[in-house]
């Protein structure tokens, strides 16, 4: 079994979509058509489900220089005045036009249409209703039955509402029509790898022998503080509060359960099958001047570059190339 992992990171997932797009068109092959589950959180949900239902990774590219523009970049007055708040009162974003692009892209498909097309999803989001992690997934064995109904928009809706950045998102059960609120599945599980391999050797019964895994990250920031990174604020204040923690706070929580998860995969997965290696993780490198809610032509551009200039490169084809065998 093959299975995609796909980190969290915003508009960041600009990068990602443009490294498959470059991926599809070195290999000559879809990523749908490579792969048998996706996995993601966030932005990645968003990019596993329009993979799993058959988009390109050009496609991909172009969904969300379009989104980006709608989602980060509306001059509305309500738009401003949430933007003037910074997320202290209320979310950043309103998620209405990301709603509509995630509506454009998938319509009224299910989860089981997934299902229906051979391919497996996890997609990961936090219930706030009941202050537990929660894991979207096909029907994809006899003793899941709970989610196939619910529709794809939705669900990439509840995993991409980052804290402050987006509004909590409300879905009702298809099955038992009791309605729950979620926000980003990032919380807990921004590298949702490790899911996916749980997931195939627990509820579809592939032996660890027969599972490869492909793990991509979004641009990720170094989170270290060595003596001559630290800013001045942070070299003479170690009881930091909300404001002298800034933005890194949400980094350093995140990114560290994604090191977990990596070394995690990286031990359980360390033999090779016919020397190729089992479980990769890609990771890109983020320059200054990028941010999950920064779209703005030179970010787009940059994004792009990031992306495929990373999938350019031989080692890293080499890594992943048997991914793409048919």
């Amino acid at each position: 079994m093959r299975i995609l992992s796909l980190d969290g990171g915003g508009y960041l997932g600009l990068a990602t979509a443009s490294f498959l797009e470059e991926t599809e068109r070195h290999f000559n092959r879809r990523v749908h058509d490579a792969f048998d589950m996706f996995c993601g959180t966030s932005t990645g949900a968003i990019i596993a489900l329009a993979l799993a239902s058959g988009l390109t990774g050009s496609q991909l590219v172009a969904l969300y220089e379009e989104f980006g523009k709608r989602v980060f970049c509306n001059r509305s007055l309500s738009s401003l005045l949430r933007k003037m708040g910074k997320g202290v009162f209320v979310s950043k974003y309103s998620n209405a036009a990301l709603r509509m692009a995630l509506t454009d892209v998938f319509g009224d498909k299910t989860l089981g249409d997934v299902k229906a097309s051979g391919k497996s999803v996890l997609i990961t989001a936090f219930s706030v209703t009941t202050g537990k992690p929660r894991v979207f997934k096909t029907d994809h064995s006899d003793d899941l039955t709970r989610d196939d109904g619910y529709l794809l928009r939705d669900v990439a809706l509840a995993s991409a509402a980052a804290p402050i950045y987006f509004p909590v998102v409300s879905l009702r059960s298809p099955v038992n029509h009791v309605e729950e609120r979620y926000c980003d599945g990032g919380v807990f599980a921004n590298h949702p790898a490790v899911l996916g391999y749980s997931e195939a050797i627990s509820h579809l019964g592939i032996s660890p022998a027969d599972i490869h895994i492909l793990s991509l990250s979004t641009p990720r920031a170094d989170l270290a503080e060595y003596g001559c990174a630290r800013s001045s604020l942070q070299q003479y204040f170690l009881s930091r509060g909300l404001i002298s923690w800034g933005t890194k706070l949400a980094s350093v929580m995140i990114d560290s359960t994604s090191m977990i998860a990596h070394e995690t995969l990286r031990r359980a997965l360390s033999w090779r099958t016919n020397g190729d290696a089992r479980y990769v993780r890609i990771v890109l490198d983020k320059p200054a001047g990028l941010g999950l809610d920064v779209a703005t032509r030179e970010s787009t551009s940059t994004l792009r570059q990031l992306g495929s200039e990373k999938a350019f490169r031989t080692d890293v084809r080499d890594q992943i190339a048997h991914f793409f065998r048919p």
